[in-house]
């Protein structure tokens, strides 16, 4: 149980839902109030199943795809480092 109690933490910190609300109600900003709670409250739900689908069979996905998770972990890795150069090093 702690252990989930400190994944969900560690998951809020991660996505930081206060810093990407102005994103958000930029986004829909050209929706009235009531139907752009709607599309928020349909985006949460959809998450929200993603991401049980992932907490309870994520490992059967793993094994179903013949991948462990230090493969996952180092190829995220080279993904996030090759975003960060292309960040330091945009193109033309």
């Amino acid at each position: 149980m702690s252990e989930m109690i400190s994944a969900t933490i560690l998951l809020l910190l991660i996505m930081d839902p206060l810093g990407n609300l102005p994103i958000f109600m930029s986004v829909l900003k050209h929706l009235d109030p009531k139907r752009r709670r709607v599309v928020l409250i349909r985006e949460m739900v959809i998450a929200l199943g993603l991401m049980l689908i992932f907490l309870f069979a994520g490992e059967r996905i793993l094994a179903f795809l013949n991948l462990r998770t230090e493969t996952v972990s180092i190829s995220s890795g080279i993904v996030l480092f090759l975003i960060a150069i292309r960040m330091i090093f945009p193109s033309q």
